[in-house]
């Protein structure tokens, strides 16, 4: 048995998951998917026997002082991405992925595993996965919002009280173009455009230049309107678009992919840290807004919370 387990392990869960551990409490994580980082991930391709990659999540870290003491805990992970205009992002390297893994090193992690449900039972969590049932004395959900239902019951307090958190899907489309290809900007960002952001993924320290790479997210309306449509289609008008922001024929294009973020991005967030109901929180980058940092101070939050729990049982006991 775990003293603590983290469900999720994207930004939120690992920043618990590594203060926890620091003060010698036992942690595990559990996720659903095949790779730790959530959002902040990188798919790999194959082009013609080389490999290229793409950042099909989150796009960067902003240079605010957040962001930069996150990226200093990953040092060698990160690097700066230089936008031709005179303004840096911070990126993980080679991907973004990169820097949830240096971040997640020495963690107790089971990928490739669904946990279906956690109920209190005589004062422990048993936790229901597709793997079997563990068990632990507090317990951490840092999976979106409109995931807690199917985990907790939809009658749970803490579903109830994070009902009004708005998250939105949205569509990433990956293509690569020969790299004779005319790349008139590095990125774009225009709100009111069906492509909201397009940024050149090569571009970016440590990736691969065989291709020119480009990653272009839709607007949230247009996601929305799409997130159940048929791949295939929407692959084609989004590369229909890319190519005439780019100015391009589709000829040029080498490979295309789609990414399906059904809770992509935060449109209304619950405005804490993370909710707590006895020893279970709940909490992610919801609570705050759409950025690493606001992912990385929730699980900070949640651990600092879940310490003073041992530290108030500790005391009573003695």
């Amino acid at each position: 048995m775990s003293d603590v387990v983290v469900i999720g392990a994207g930004m939120s869960g690992i920043a618990c998951a590594r203060a926890l551990q620091a003060k010698g409490v036992t942690v595990r994580l559990i996720d659903n998917g095949r790779s730790i980082g959530g959002r902040m991930s990188t798919r790999r391709a194959a082009v013609f026997g080389k490999t290229i990659t793409f950042d099909h999540g989150a796009q960067y870290l902003d240079q605010s002082e957040d962001a930069a003491a996150i990226a200093a805990l990953g040092k060698g992970a990160v690097d700066a991405w230089y936008l031709g205009d005179g303004a840096s992002r911070i990126v993980g390297v080679p991907g973004m992925a990169a820097l949830p893994r240096a971040l997640a090193n020495g963690l107790d992690i089971t990928l490739n595993t669904r946990v279906t449900t956690v109920r209190a039972r005589c004062g422990l969590f048993q936790i229901e996965t597709d793997a079997g049932k563990t068990t632990a004395s507090h317990a951490v959900i840092t999976v979106p919002a409109p995931q807690l239902a199917p985990i907790l019951g939809e009658t749970h307090p803490l579903v109830q009280r994070a009902s009004n958190v708005v998250m939105r899907p949205c569509l990433t489309l990956m293509a690569a173009f020969n790299r004779d290809t005319p790349a008139p900007f590095v990125t774009r960002r225009d709100a009111n455009a069906l492509l909201t952001w397009i940024a050149k993924n090569d571009t970016k320290p440590g990736r691969s230049t065989a291709y020119q790479t480009w990653v272009a997210q839709a607007n949230l309306d247009w996601s929305a309107a799409n997130i159940d449509a048929d791949r295939s289609e929407t692959k084609r008008q989004m590369v229909d678009l890319l190519c005439s922001e780019l100015g391009v024929v589709s000829a040029k294009l080498c490979h295309m992919g789609l990414q399906v973020w059904r809770y992509g991005l935060v449109e209304t967030s619950l405005g804490n840290s993370f909710l707590k109901d006895g020893m279970l929180w709940v909490g992610g980058d919801w609570c705050h807004g759409a950025k690493v940092q606001d992912a990385w101070r929730s699980g900070l939050d949640i651990a600092a919370n879940v310490l003073h729990t041992f530290d108030t049982s500790l005391s009573a006991k003695a």
